[in-house]
C-alpha cells in the first residue's frame, strides 16, 4: 500500500510542469524595492548597486516565487488527473 502511494506521488511529482511566472514577477519586485531603498541612501546609480539589488531582493524575494509557482502546478496536476 506505501508502495503504491510512494510510486503515485512520484509520478504527480514528475507530471508537474513549473511556469516560473512568479518566480520572475517576485523577483522584480524584490529588485525594485531594494534598489529604490539603495537609491533613496545612496543617490547614484553604479554596478554595486544593481548587483546588491538584484542579489539582496530578487533572489531572496525570488524563492517565495518558485515556491507558488510550485504549488500552483502541483495545484493544476492534481486537478488534471
Amino acid at each position: 500500500m506505501t508502495e503504491r502511494l510512494a510510486r503515485e506521488e512520484q509520478e504527480i511529482k514528475e507530471s508537474i510542469q513549473i511556469t516560473y511566472y512568479f518566480t520572475v514577477i517576485f523577483m522584480a519586485i524584490g529588485i525594485a524595492l531594494v534598489f529604490f531603498i539603495l537609491y533613496k541612501k545612496i543617490e547614484e546609480i553604479n554596478l554595486f548597486v544593481i548587483l546588491l539589488s538584484t542579489s539582496a531582493g530578487g533572489i531572496p524575494i525570488g524563492f517565495v516565487g518558485v515556491f507558488i509557482d510550485y504549488k500552483v502546478s502541483e495545484f493544476r496536476s492534481k486537478n488534471r488527473g
